[in-house]
């Protein structure tokens, strides 16, 4: 049986020699992690150029990891929740804690401090004030997917992605449906849209046609920027009801548009865009942390704005490889060795997060 399920998937990789990593889905993290910074930067004053775009970025991070885990828990997953806590929380708590540094200097130490530990555990305050790195929400849906799909490897990692759907869409809609619980957590969905993905691309051997894909891919990507603007503002379980069809949905389209494009031969190489989608993690964290520096200015004339994004931009990309080469992967191998003395087999497994074991 085994047997047969791996040569299945040395069928869907096609007949030569599948890649370690989904090269289309690593630009396609660097894409995603560029446009949530570039929205949060135009909203601040000195940056406020006008672009209302990208924060469609969360919900293609929330559809790609539903694939990713599926895909490389399907082979290995012993120490699944280890190995994903420790890829998400350290560097999250580190950068928590540099923000934190300038709350010290802005704030007295007692409250700063009380906000500073809050953060660290994605805690509100009782005047409601959010953690200090404000992107950490979407990792809280992160930790809630993996101790979902963890609960659902249990029954074997072959069922694990069809039970976890399961669960996902009983978590996102069934509070409100069978009257238990008013808390619904409606972008579960997105996650729950990558792992159908994953049952979907792992049991086709033929890829689709070439025109289909980038099919899938243009309309994909012109409604995530067609619909995010009539998202702004709204909050609230009905708006996250709305994201979900009119973002999660096309960013489903895009990563399966993708990886099918990459089984028919073509995939993006540039190695800077793959360097910044290995690092696309720690560019999400830390662009919060860059432009906290120029916060406190004013809005200036609009050519000036576009050199103060631009250089946001720019110092964030080379902030983030840094970080990410210097800090995550030794800090990834080390935790990893003495947690679970499964110490990834090769750099490349550490620096590039779509990384998988072949069958």
């Amino acid at each position: 049986m085994k047997a047969t399920a791996r040569a299945r998937k040395a069928a869907t990789r096609g007949a030569d020699a599948a890649p370690q990593v989904f090269y289309n889905l690593q630009a396609l993290r660097a894409f995603a992690a560029v446009n949530v910074a570039l929205f949060h930067f135009a909203l601040i004053p000195a940056a406020s150029v006008p672009w209302h775009y990208g924060s469609f970025g969360v919900d293609l991070f929330f559809v790609l990891s539903g694939f990713i885990i599926a895909w490389s828990s399907s082979d290995d997953h012993r120490h699944f929740l280890a190995h994903r806590v420790i890829r998400v929380l350290p560097p999250y708590w580190i950068v928590t804690c540099l923000l934190g540094l300038l709350v010290l200097l802005a704030m007295p130490a007692a409250a700063a401090l009380g906000w500073i530990g809050r953060s660290l555990l994605f805690l509100y305050g009782a005047d409601g004030r959010p953690p200090i790195l404000f992107v950490g929400w979407t990792l809280v849906y992160e930790l809630v997917f993996y101790l979902v799909y963890a609960a659902a490897l249990r029954a074997g990692p072959g069922r694990a992605p069809a039970v976890a759907i399961i669960a996902l869409f009983a978590l996102a809609y069934g509070g409100r449906l069978t009257g238990i619980t008013a808390r619904d957590w409606p972008l579960l969905a997105e996650f729950a849209f990558g792992l159908a993905i994953f049952l979907w691309v792992d049991r086709r051997a033929v890829p689709s046609p070439r025109a289909l894909s980038m099919a899938l891919i243009v309309a994909g990507t012109a409604l995530l920027y067609a619909f995010e603007p009539s998202l702004h503002g709204r909050e609230g379980a009905a708006a996250d009801q709305m994201r979900v069809v009119a973002l999660g949905l096309p960013a489903a389209a895009v990563v399966l548009g993708l990886l099918q494009l990459e089984r028919t031969g073509i995939a993006v190489r540039s190695r800077f865009v793959l360097a910044l989608g290995a690092a696309s993690y720690a560019l999400y964290l830390l662009h919060p942390l860059v432009f906290s520096f120029v916060l406190p200015f004013p809005a200036g004339p609009l050519a000036l704005r576009l050199v103060i994004l631009t250089i946001l931009l720019v110092i964030t990309i080379g902030v983030s490889l840094g970080f990410h080469a210097w800090i995550e992967v030794p800090l990834l191998r080390i935790l990893r060795k003495r947690l679970t003395g499964d110490a990834p087999a090769s750099i490349e497994e550490e620096a590039a997060p779509l990384a998988r074991k072949p069958s």
